[in-house]
Order: structure tokens, then C-alpha cells, then sequence
């Protein structure tokens, strides 16, 4: 990093506010999808609660110079492929594991998909061993309604653990 830039970044009175300023001065003329592609809006949410959680959070504070780094190439992993994407992807990804671990942050959805995904594959087992156990009744005919019945129970239950987050505000 340039001095002039580093010295930039040390003397400004809030460091998430500077950043997001230059990533955004940075991506000027980025189409829009590819902006809502690479994940641009939560990783200006991410580096806010970076410098959140900076002063109690060790990880958080190394992070901040993960996140200087990022600023000097994000307009050419977003414009490019290669290693800067690459460098881009691990280091959204690392920041996103660390901020849903260790400081209880989901992404939108989070639970509506898993338990979703984990009712209805319930949901079906229990239908095919009902099916089992009345094997003169067509398979399909418990099969189904499992299926069914188990992902609109996780809709339901995972739609309200999600609200419970947002209304928190601990979306990434």
C-alpha cells in the first residue's frame, strides 16, 4: 500500500465510513448485477461491523488490514478474473465465516433454506416408512404429503428464526 494511502486510512476518524467511500469511488461504473453478484452491499455491511467489533474482537482488528488490502485491488477483481477475484472470494468468504461464528451474523434466508431443505428430506423419510408399514396402499400417496408437509414446516419455522434475526438486525 502507498504511504499516502496508508496514512489516509489511519487518520480518518472512522475507518468503515473511508473505506466504503473508496470502495464505492472505486466500482463507479460497475453494472449493477455485477455489484449484487460479487456480494458488494454485504461486504460494506461486513466491514462496517469490522470496525464494530475491532476493539474486542483480535480477529476483527487483523481483519482491518485484510480489508485495506482488499480496497486496492477490488476494482480489478470485480472488473477481471484472476488472482485478484480469487484473493477477493477467500477473503469475503473468510470475513462472512468469522462474522456468522463468532459474532452470531446470518446471511438473509439463512434458516428458511436450511430447515427447508432438512424438514423436507425429514418429511420424506416419514412418508416412506409410512408407506412401508401399509404396503397395499400406493407408495406416492404418503411419499408426497411428507414431502410437502416437511417443507412447509421449515418454511414456517425457519421464516421465523430469520425474523428473529432481522428484527436483531444480524443480517450480513
Amino acid at each position: 500500500m502507498p504511504a499516502s494511502r496508508a496514512f489516509f486510512f489511519t487518520t480518518m476518524e472512522n475507518w468503515s465510513q473511508k473505506i466504503t467511500a473508496t470502495i464505492r469511488q472505486e466500482l463507479e461504473g460497475v453494472k449493477d448485477g455485477d455489484l449484487r453478484f460479487f456480494r458488494i452491499a454485504e461486504y460494506l455491511r461486513m466491514v462496517k461491523r469490522v470496525d464494530e467489533f475491532s476493539a474486542d474482537c483480535p480477529q476483527c482488528k487483523a481483519y482491518q488490514k485484510g480489508v485495506e488490502q482488499q480496497v486496492e485491488t477490488i476494482g480489478n477483481a470485480i472488473r477481471h478474473t484472476g488472482k485478484d477475484r480469487r484473493n477477493y472470494d477467500k477473503h469475503i468468504d473468510e470475513l462472512a465465516r468469522h462474522m456468522k461464528k463468532e459474532h452470531g451474523f446470518f446471511p438473509p434466508f439463512y434458516y428458511t433454506y436450511s430447515l427447508s431443505f432438512f424438514y423436507t428430506l425429514g418429511g420424506g423419510a416419514v412418508g416412506f416408512l409410512l408407506s412401508l408399514l401399509f404396503p397395499a396402499i400406493d407408495r406416492w400417496f404418503f411419499l408426497i404429503p411428507g414431502i410437502v408437509l416437511g417443507l412447509i414446516a421449515g418454511q414456517l419455522v425457519g421464516g421465523r428464526k430469520d425474523a428473529r434475526i432481522r428484527a436483531q438486525n444480524k443480517i450480513l
